[in-house]
Order: structure tokens, then sequence, then C-alpha cells
């Protein structure tokens, strides 16, 4: 792990607070400004613990740092993350944010051209917006060797004709959900150290954006040990929690949990897939095509047995759900559920009727609120609102009415599909706009919640006594009251975590 040195210095002040701690090193964050103080604070952390906040200056502080007035909040939670496939995202062609097939053509011509070791060449990031009618023909030309291109939502792939002799498989080029494995499964997996390597960059670029914990949702199994050797050679610095899939061996996982305590997350579910490929499943057709309202991935009956499953055998379940319909699905089988902390992840559109219903059933509602970013003035344009069609529109991504029906509400990124910084999530949580600040009043602005509401949902908020010692120092001129402060620069200063400082290593991706 990459730890840069700050320069600290010891603090002499005439206010002295009694120390609790003798002899113990003190790290104070000195003139911080936190969410719920009037003045000036200085946060004392003793080992990993925030062991008091007191007004102006203190003494006895073995390191200092002068926030000189900066917002100081607790670092972030991220409930939704994938970090092995960020990981691959950060070193594989970026496809993000390409306009067209040409533009992607480009990139990944490029990235080939710089990689030429490779055996396959990676990409993810395309969308149907920019890549309406994907196809192996397309990239024809392109390199001769095979070419693996995910979506930005990992739920479709674009595949050239060397990919699918390499995979004995035959096809246009576009695969979509489970099919994606019949060609995925055939990239060269990574070793043991790669793999820890790999995930080393992923909690760096993290750690960089302010988050310090983490459930990272995956399918492999060996991702406990990963973590576990990282943190036997002192280079965790986030807590993180593993999910893994739904339908796997209850057995097995109960061994994984009881070698790794406090380590295991969730059991992981795809009840439908996304909007763009008309995969999610809806109460009503898509506008789009009134032939299809989308399918359940799992059977109803399937999916009532998994649920009841694992909750007998004390697991905590997320269901990724997309659609109305797929919601509805979910929390008809919570139903009856015993184990607390069960979870719906996405929740993009649901039908106001059901919303009570997570409520009434502890159920949470995992939400990533930066893929509601506008990406412009006009977001009704693009193929998921064209998908979806006015009339579900004010449904859609609905935190505010969530939360006044009772709601636990948890925030995430779902990294990488969409960018891991939190503070880019909360712009779009208090506002519904974008970094340029369209559309001009918000896109079903009447789902915005507050600061606090989306600080609580990230795990942050007032920087308490007695807290574990995570925190990130913000710029000078990052304001999370002033949202569109949160979007532009270095917004991250440095980052504290489990009582430690790290410098920002550079801009996010």
């Amino acid at each position: 792990m990459r730890w840069a040195t700050l320069l600290l210095f010891v603090c002499a002040c005439a206010t002295t607070p009694p120390s609790k701690h003798a002899g113990t090193e003190r790290l104070c964050v000195a003139n911080a400004r936190t969410l719920d103080r009037d003045t000036l604070t200085s946060i004392v952390i003793v080992e990993d613990r925030i062991a008091g906040l007191y007004e102006g200056e203190v003494g006895g502080c073995t390191d200092r740092i002068d926030a000189a007035g900066a917002w100081v909040l607790p670092a972030f939670h991220d409930a939704h993350v994938h970090m092995m496939s960020g990981a691959t995202a950060l070193t594989s062609a970026d496809l993000t944010g390409a306009d067209d097939v040409d533009q992607i053509l480009e990139r990944v011509k490029r990235f080939a051209a710089e990689h030429s070791d490779h055996a396959w060449i990676i990409g993810r990031g395309w969308t149907f917006d920019a890549a309406p009618e994907p196809s192996a023909a397309l990239l024809a030309g392109v390199d001769a060797r095979p070419i693996f291109l995910e979506s930005y939502d990992g739920h479709a792939a674009w595949v050239n004709d060397a990919a699918l002799r390499a995979a004995g498989v035959e096809g246009s080029g576009l695969l979509l959900e489970g099919a994606i494995a019949s060609v995925e499964d055939h990239v060269p997996a990574r070793s043991r150290e790669e793999k820890i390597a790999a995930l080393e960059i992923a909690i760096d670029h993290v750690l960089a954006l302010g988050v310090t914990s983490v459930d990272d949702i995956t399918t492999d199994p060996e991702t406990f040990a990963l973590y576990d050797a990282l943190e036997a050679r002192d280079a965790l610095p986030i807590r993180a929690t593993v999910s893994l899939p739904l339908d796997g061996d209850l057995e097995a996982y109960a061994h994984l949990r009881e070698e790794h305590p406090g380590r295991f997350g969730y059991l992981k579910g795809f009840v439908d897939g996304v909007v763009e490929a008309k995969t999610a499943y809806l109460l009503e057709p898509y506008a789009t095509d009134a032939s299809t309202r989308g399918a359940p991935l799992i059977p109803k009956d399937r999916l009532d047995e998994l649920v009841k499953r694992a909750d007998g055998a004390g697991f905590r379940v997320a269901l990724h759900c997309i659609g109305d319909a797929a919601v509805r699905m979910a929390l008809d089988a919570f139903e009856g559920t015993t184990t607390p902390g069960h979870r719906i992840e996405h929740v993009e559109v649901a039908d106001p009727s059901d919303l009570p219903r997570f409520a009434e059933l502890g159920v949470t509602a995992s939400m990533q609120p930066y893929h509601a970013n506008p990406f412009g003035p006009t977001p009704d344009a693009g193929v998921w609102s064209r998908n979806l069609g006015a009339a579900r529109l004010p449904n859609t991504f609905p935190w505010r009415a969530l939360l006044d029906a009772g709601a636990t509400l948890r925030f995430g990124s779902d990294w990488p599909v969409m960018s891991a910084d939190p503070l880019r999530g909360l712009a779009v949580a208090l506002t519904r706009r974008d970094e340029n600040g369209a559309p001009q009043d918000g896109w079903n602005a009447h789902q915005v919640v507050t600061l606090e509401e989306a600080l609580a949902a990230y795990g942050s908020g007032p920087v308490r006594e007695g807290a574990a010692a995570d925190l990130v120092v913000l710029a000078a001129d990052v304001d999370p009251t002033a949202p569109r402060t949160l979007w532009r620069g270095a917004r991250v200063r440095l980052v504290i975590s489990r009582g430690r400082v790290r410098a920002r290593p550079g801009s996010p991706r």
C-alpha cells in the first residue's frame, strides 16, 4: 500500500483539556468545520477512536493537522461496490463517456496498441446511447486478439469474432445477462498475487475519495482470503464485507462465515436486469416496446425458496431489483423472514403502493444516487428514460418517497458501473442536477433528500466522540451545503482511516 507522509507538527496552546490517555499518542485535527457545531472544533484521536471534540485549540497533541476551517466529516461507507471489477476497470480500456461507436473503437484501438502484451483486449463503460446496435462486425479490423467490452452497467458485453471463437460459441457479438459468462469465462484468470495487487489498486482508489468501508459484492469466495492477506500485511486501511451469490452452497458459506468473522456480508441475487437492455422486470410494458415488460431472472417460486433457505441459515440477502415488478417480487419473497438486515439493491423504479412495505418488512433500500445523474439538460431523451416512459419517471430513484414511507436508506456507488466518488453521489442526492447544474429545476427533483439524510445514508454526518477515527478532510473550497462545490477539483485533502493519516494520491478517475 502506498502511504504518503504528511508534515505534522506539535501543538502548544493555552487551553488544554485534561487527557484521559496520558502517555498515549494523540492526533489532533484543529480548526475543523463540522456538521452540527457553530464554532471551529478540534478533534482528538487516540489510537483508532475519536477521544474528544473541543471548541478551539487543544494541547497535548503528539501530531496535529490544521483543517484551516475546512469541512471534516466522518468518512463514507459504500454500501454497494465491486472492488475487483473496479480494479479491472482502472486497468482496461476506459469507454466511459464515449459519445458514439467511432469514439469507442478509437479508444479500443489506442488501448490495444499500448498493450501489445495482452492476450485479450478488455474494456468497460460503453452505453446503448453511444452504441445502439453493438456487433462483432463493428469490431472487425480493430485488433486480431479477442476483444471483450463490458457495458457500463455490466449487464451486456460486446465482443468480436475472435472472442466468440475462443469461447467456442456463436452469436452476433452482443451478449446480455447470463450469456455474458459464455465468453467472459474464457478471459485469462489472474493469479492470487495478481488479485491481491488488483485489490490494492481498488482500495487506493476508493480511499482517496474518502471511502473507508465497503460492502464488496463479488462472485469469488477467494476474496475473503485476499482481504485477510492484506490485513496480515498491515495493508488494509478500509473495512470490508464480502457478499457472494444467493444460489451458492450454504454449507460452504457457513464455513467462510466462521473462518472470516465480521467479513461476511450478504447473499446477492439478481431478480432482473436493466432498463437500457429492456431486461428490467416491469409491472407494465416498456414504453418503447409494448410486447415486453421484461422477465424475472429467477422464477418466483425459486426466489422464494432461495430467500427462505438463506434466511433460515441466518444469512442476510440483497436482491438486485431495477424494475417495479422486480421490487414487488423481492418484497413478497421477504415476507415472513426473520433474519434482520435484508436489502433491495438499486430500486430504480418502484410502484408507490409498495414503498411502505420496506419499513413494514424491515427491508433496507440500498441505492446509488449517482445513477440518477441527469448528464445534461434533457435526461428524458436518453434510452433509459425513453424505455420507461413519462408515466413512470416520477417514481424513479424514489429516495424522498422511501424515507417519507419510513424506509431505511443506504447509499453506495455500484463502482465500476458508476463513479466511486461519494461527493458526486451526494451532489446528485441533494439536487438531481449534474455538475453543470442541469437541468435547472432538477430531474424529478421531488425525490431529493436533505444533507443530513444523504450523509446518514452514506454512514457519515456529525463527528461524534467515541466513534471510529475514520474521517475525511475536504478541500478549503468544498462546502457540502453548496452542492455545486462537490463536483470539481481536488475536493478531498486527506483521509484518516483507523486513526492513521493518508494523503490524497490523485484525482479520481
